[in-house]
């Protein structure tokens, strides 16, 4: 049996929701069919508090992952190394991993999983010379979609075989027992992520001030934490949006279960995204979705078809989109059908492990 040093998250302590997409991504992986064929040798990275911890504890902690990592590769026999990573600090750390796997030999799959690894591309030079150097040192380059395939071959544009497409998954059969029942007033409008402005809230709680001003009837409902949950709740009260939004605070699993089965539109108005869980698991869970078009959206969403896209930023077309399902239950009803069949064709569990089985 082949030994696979797996760095990513598994710690399950966290209860407030903050962790559950890269978690499921891993647990779903050692607990699948691959655990047969493989023994996975774990290093945890799981994010520990919300709001994340000053760089010194990251650091701190850092530097002992790092320890652990160079141990195992010396004193165990390692086959292969998986890397699940995020942008900024996590890439830093995660790709000072992949360049010292690359010294002992072994065949690295590094997997980056943030839509915000785009700004840190953009907007510093030492980050762009640093991602190029990863992924070079990097065997397969795990990709959750097209336009990911398409970033990261312009940082080692003669190798195209080492970039994969695995998209993200869901476990969809949980979300699968809902199904979507048209309301004709006051619609409930759901926003599940982290409170920060590059997630969009804040064009989000613009929009539905353009909404409420025209009089339309929703109530939206906001769940997360982050830096911009104060300045949130200043926006909803100055704007008389008490009656319209309501901050719900993190959600775990059983909570957006819930939140999904009583929502009647998806709203994800992210500057930037990777692949967003929480969109895959709104159209699972049969609602019809509207999102910013960033990151791999454009590979889960058909405009139109299961769900709207707009320009991120752009409030204007989200309003229309918003105004667009509000006064149409026929469209939210396709469209929440032909969400959950794109999802239940291409985005679970079983398929991601059939990709990844093949790989290792």
């Amino acid at each position: 049996m082949k030994n696979i040093l797996f760095v990513g998250a598994f710690n399950n302590n966290n209860k407030d929701g903050s962790t559950g997409g890269q978690l499921f991504a891993c647990h779903s992986l050692i607990n699948s069919d691959l655990k047969n064929h493989f023994n996975f040798i774990k290093i945890d990275s799981t994010i520990t508090s919300v709001p994340i911890p000053p760089i010194w504890v990251r650091a701190f902690k850092a530097i002992i992952r790092v320890v652990k990592f160079v141990y195992y590769l010396i004193f165990n026999k390692i086959d292969s190394v998986l890397i699940f990573s995020g942008d900024s600090f996590s890439f830093i750390e995660k790709g000072f991993m992949v360049i010292i796997a690359k010294a002992f030999s072994k065949n690295i799959l590094f997997a980056p999983r943030s839509g915000m690894s785009l700004d840190d591309y953009t907007n510093s030079k030492f980050m762009k010379w640093y991602m190029k150097s990863v992924i070079r040192a990097s065997t397969f380059v795990i990709c959750q979609g097209q336009f990911w395939i398409n970033f990261y071959k312009e940082m080692d544009f003669e190798n195209d075989s080492k970039f994969i497409l695995v998209s993200n998954w869901i476990d969809a059969n949980f979300y699968n027992s809902i199904n979507y029942k048209i309301t004709e007033t006051n619609l409930n409008i759901l926003y599940i992520g982290w409170l920060e402005e590059y997630k969009g809230v804040l064009d989000l709680l613009e929009a539905l001030i353009i909404l409420k001003n025209k009089n339309k009837n929703f109530l939206c409902q906001i769940y997360g934490g982050g830096s911009l949950f104060d300045k949130i709740k200043i926006i909803i009260s100055e704007n008389e949006l008490d009656n319209n939004v309501v901050l719900m605070g993190w959600a775990n699993k059983q909570v957006k279960k819930e939140a999904y089965s009583k929502a009647d539109i998806f709203i994800l108005p992210s500057h930037f995204e990777g692949f967003p869980n929480s969109l895959i698991e709104a159209m699972s869970a049969e609602l019809p979705v509207i999102s910013s078009n960033v990151g791999a959206v454009g590979d889960i969403i058909e405009d139109g078809i299961n769900g709207f896209i707009f320009d991120s930023k752009n409030i204007n077309q989200l309003v229309e989109k918003i105004e667009t399902l509000i006064s149409d239950s026929d469209l939210r009803m396709i469209m929440a059908i032909n969400a959950r069949k794109k999802i239940t064709k291409k985005f679970t569990v079983l398929q991601a492990v059939e990709k990844l089985n093949k790989i290792l």
